[in-house]
Order: C-alpha cells, then structure tokens, then sequence
C-alpha cells in the first residue's frame, strides 16, 4: 500500500498516513485517524493535568484535600486513601449499554458519576505537592518524578535525583539546578544535555567532563572555560572571580548560546536510534516521530514513552505492547484509548482502571474483568457485546478516535498541552477550547522582583517572608508570553538552603514562568527534512572549521536525515557521521 494524504478534521492542515501505518492500523482493526499526529497528541494531552493544583474537599470524608480537579469539577473527587480502599465500589457505577446513543456521550455520563482519584504520589513521603509522581521523599511541586529526595518545582526528575531544583528531565544527578536532559550529574548549574560530569556551569552537550565555564561539545575534559583549556589555578581564579550575580548569570548564559552557534550539533539528541525519526531517543529501533523515547522498537507517534512495542500514538507511558492512544499508562498489552490505567490488558476506552483485563468504556474498576460500562458480565456476555458495540461505533465514526477534546475534564491552560502548545485566552477561545479563568490574584506582595538581592551573599532568612512579585508582571511584553504566571511567590526553606549550597541567587520570576522558559529552551517536537551542513572542511557557512577528516572528504556531505532543528535556525546541524568524527 502507498502512503496517503489526509485533510485533518481538526486543524484542516493536509497529514500523511505512510504504508507502516495503514499496516498497524489494519492489524489492530481500525480506520486510518482522522486527526493529523500533532492534534492527536495535543489531544492526548488535554487529558493531562499535571501543574494546576487545587485546594478542595474530598467528596467522601469531607477533609480538604490537595487535587488537580477544581472545586466545581461535575464530579465527585476522592483522596487517595480512599479512592485505593474498598470503602466504595465501582460497579455499583454500572449500567447498560444504549444502542441508541453513540459511545462516547454514554462514557461520558458514567465518567462524571464515578469518583476520581484526588492526584497520584503513592509511595511518597512529604511529599503532598507532588503529582503523578511515585517514591519520592521531601519533593515539593514536581510531577512525573520517581524515585527522587528534596527535589524541587520540575517534572521527570528520575530514579536517583537528589537536592535539585528547576529541572527537566535529570536522572541519577544531585546538587542541580536549571538543567535539561543530565545525567549521572553533580552540582551542575544552567546545563543542557550533559553527562557523567561535575562541577559544570553554564554548559551544553558536554560528556565526562567536571570543572567547565560555558563550554559546549566537549569529552572527558576539566578546567575548561569557553572550550579554552586553563590550568587548574586559572580556571579557579576566573571561578572565584565570577560574582554570580543575577545579572552576571543571565550574560553567561547569553555568551554560551552565542558561542554555542559556532559549534556543531547533532541532528538529534541521543544515542543508538537505528531506522528512527524524532528526538531525545536511546536504544530504539524502527521508531518513527518519537520524541523521549527510550527502548522502543516498532513504533511511531509517541511522546514520553518507554519501553514500548508495536504501539502508536501513546503519551507518557511506561512498558505497553501492540498498543493504540494511550496517555499517563503503565503495563498495557493490548490495549486501545485507555487513559490513567496501570496493568490493563486486552481493554479499550478505559480511565482509571487497575490490574485488569477485558474491560470495555469502564472507568474506576480495579482486578476486574470482563466489565463493560462497570457492569459486570459473563466471558460469553462479554465478547459478544463487545463485538456489537465495536460495529455501533464504527457506524458512529467513534470506534478508533481517542476520546473527543470536549470530553476532558481539564481547561486548555490547565493541561500540559499548554506546555507545548501555548496558546493565550483569546487564541483559545478562537479554537474552541476550553478555558479556565482563574480567580484574580490578590497576593499582597511585599518585595518586587527588582528588589530582591542580586547575590546569594547579600540574601538572609528574611527573604522567606517575602511575598515577591514576579518579574514578569514588569514587562508587558513577557506577560503576553507567559499566561500562566502566578504573578507572585514565596521561597521555602529547602530551596533556599540549595541556592547558598550552589551560589546561585534567588529566582526573580516564579515558578510558572520558569518553568515556560525552561521548555522554549528544547527543540519542539517536530520535524524537518534537512541536509548535513558539513561543507567539508568547514560548516556550511564557514562558521565553523572541521578539526577531523570526515568520510566524505573536502565535498559537501550528501547525508539527509529529519531533525527537530528547522532549517531557518542558526545552528550547526551535522549528521551523526560528522558530528561524531568532530566531538566524539
């Protein structure tokens, strides 16, 4: 079969469906989408609420309760103790399924009767503020975090993070702040895409190194400083003389982008991706427009997703198998639109559900099976109202589709859709989306951002009395930038006790609008066809000068690839041949 264009229903922008898909989708019995891969995902995304907490009353005890669901959410909400105790039963949400009215506005119906879970931090200690998040200890405002101590206001801190704040995606790393994609790290600050290394300050894609100042591409080097090597007592004299100042921080980040343009990149982040299109991809094979992935094989329009086979267009997931539109999941076989749901096999539109098998549009059930709707059926009842359901659906046009955007019990600026897709109120409402205007923020604030101390040095306990408003209420300009800004914040303990740790001052903008700069810093998930820009002994355009013979000697290099850089940016993009013959 030949590829084929489509117009997505939603956006009405052209897509195209390759020969790999129609073979998955045709394996798995259903249509071809009718949403492009973007929409799709930011569809999957609306479902996910991982920042917006909410002070409310647990439905069932009536004591106040952390949640990601408002106050005013049309159904009940339950704290974690209970919704996991048996003091509630599912299946007494049942009821039968209507051949007269389509899936979904069934599914629908039950969904806003049946509690909710508050948020998900199970195993965790002192850790009330965290969400979708498992085993951590002292963490505050994190959310897909696991396995983590004192770590603070950043998502996908992994196993082995220790006393570290404002990251994205750190594992086995202590002593960090402001880094995106380290690993095996120690106190690093303002660091991307670095690894097994020490002491790094201001630097990119750097491997096995420790005690560098803004340098970028570097292996197994120390002493380091804009990729000019020092001896030990000049680079700890430089280092001494750096003032870490606020103003002093936001140059040096400014002179390492800079300088950062004259070296090469790779055209994706990662390492052993075989036959693969995407970025920030380890050991996958035959995975195409991933992007976070690791130890995927046979895969293609997946985000945030691990250890995953045969499977499509599937958001934050954790080991699944011939799965399709899955989000927030872990230990799926399968399965088809789940939402939610951990140890699910053989199940389809389902949310919530846990360690069962042969559910159909159930919502809540946990070691069940052979449920449709929460109600309770044979394994011949089942499988035979299940075929006809799935029949009513493809006449419906459901049978296939994720659940409809409208569906979702989040606001467009509620969900983590709005982290990669940001979009302000009116853009929004333009779209049809739904949008939460949240009450007006009447902080009183005791200190502006401008006010607050330039230096760690000059900071002192009193700083956690503050009421600080944040630097971007100042500017017009990054207000209409950063929506979700909490216009004011307050400094806790530990965070403090990390920032004198690191010598680093406090933050002038709170942690939503940190948070959205730290995300315009990674590649958007996309992708463009472009060439190698290694012209033979030098970059493109002469920019930068090859240090290596490269395979293809003094002509251009003919290598192609799909890369997550545009070809209007000003990076250096050299394919993984060229890139390596220069760092590696």
């Amino acid at each position: 079969m030949s590829s084929e264009t489509k117009t997505c229903q939603n956006c009405k922008q052209n897509f195209v469906i390759e020969p790999e898909d129609f073979d998955f989708y045709k394996k798995i019995n259903v249509p071809p989408p009718t949403f492009c891969p973007d929409c799709r995902y930011r569809r999957r995304l609306l479902d996910r609420n991982e920042w917006s907490l909410y002070q409310r009353k647990c439905n069932f005890t009536g004591e106040t309760i952390v949640s990601i669901y408002r106050p005013d959410a049309p159904f009940p909400v339950y704290k974690q103790e209970v919704w996991k105790s048996d003091a509630w039963d599912p299946l007494s949400y049942s009821r039968d399924f209507d051949f007269n009215r389509p899936f979904f506005e069934q599914y629908e119906n039950l969904r806003r009767v049946v509690p909710h879970l508050a948020l998900v931090n199970s195993n965790s200690v002192n850790s009330e503020y965290t969400n979708q998040s498992q085993d951590n200890k002292d963490c505050y405002m994190c959310s897909a975090t696991g396995g983590s101590e004192k770590c603070m206001y950043g998502n996908w801190f992994q196993p082995g993070s220790y006393f570290s704040a404002d990251c994205y995606m750190i594992e086995k790393s202590e002593l960090c702040y402001e880094c995106i994609n380290c690993g095996r790290c120690s106190r690093c600050v303002w660091c991307q895409d670095c690894f097994d290394s020490v002491e790094l300050s201001f630097c990119i894609d750097l491997r096995g190194c420790n005690n560098c100042f803004g340098c970028v591409g570097l292996r197994n080097k120390q002493y380091f400083w804009l990729n000019k090597q020092l001896s030990k007592e000049e680079y700890e004299k430089r280092l001494r003389e750096f003032d870490w100042s606020r103003n002093a921080i936001i140059t040096a980040r400014q002179e390492t982008a800079k300088f950062a343009l004259t070296m090469p990149r790779k055209f994706y982040h990662g390492a052993k991706s075989y036959n693969s299109t995407g970025d920030y991809l380890e050991n996958t094979e035959r995975a195409r427009f991933d992007f976070n992935c690791r130890e995927n094989k046979e895969t293609a329009y997946l985000q945030d997703a691990w250890k995953m086979t045969d499977c499509f267009d599937s958001t934050e997931i954790l080991e699944a198998e011939r799965c399709h539109e899955l989000q927030g999941c872990a230990y799926l076989r399968n399965c088809m639109a789940i939402r939610s749901s951990w140890t699910m096999t053989d199940s389809y539109y389902c949310d919530m559900c846990f360690s069962s098998s042969d559910c159909f549009g159930c919502f809540g059930v946990r070691q069940k099976g052979f449920c449709i709707l929460n109600k309770q059926y044979t394994k011949d009842e089942y499988f035979k109202l299940k075929d006809k359901i799935i029949e009513h659906m493809k006449k419906t046009g459901e049978w296939g589709e994720y659940f409809p955007a409208n569906t979702s019990p989040f606001a467009y600026n509620e969900s983590v859709t709005q982290d990669f897709f940001p979009l302000m109120r009116d853009e929004a409402k333009k779209q049809g989306l739904p949008w939460h205007d949240r009450t007006e923020r009447e902080y009183q604030s005791t200190m502006r951002a401008s006010e607050v101390p330039q230096k760690i040095s000059e900071t002192d306990d009193s700083i956690l009395n503050q009421v600080i408003k944040c630097a971007t209420q100042d500017s017009e300009g990054e207000k209409k930038t950063h929506p979700l800004c909490a216009t004011a914040f307050k400094l806790i303990p530990l965070e403090l006790d990390l920032y004198r740790k690191l010598r680093v001052p406090v933050p002038a903008k709170c942690f939503p609008c940190r948070r959205t700069d730290r995300f315009s810093m990674r590649n958007p998930r996309k992708l463009w066809h472009r060439k190698c820009t290694c012209a033979g002994e030098k970059s493109g355009k002469g920019v930068y000068q090859n240090t290596a013979f490269h395979f293809h000697g003094t002509e251009a290099c003919p290598n192609e690839f799909e890369t997550s850089y545009s070809p209007e940016r000003p990076e250096i993009v050299y394919c993984e041949q060229c890139y390596n013959a220069e760092v590696v």
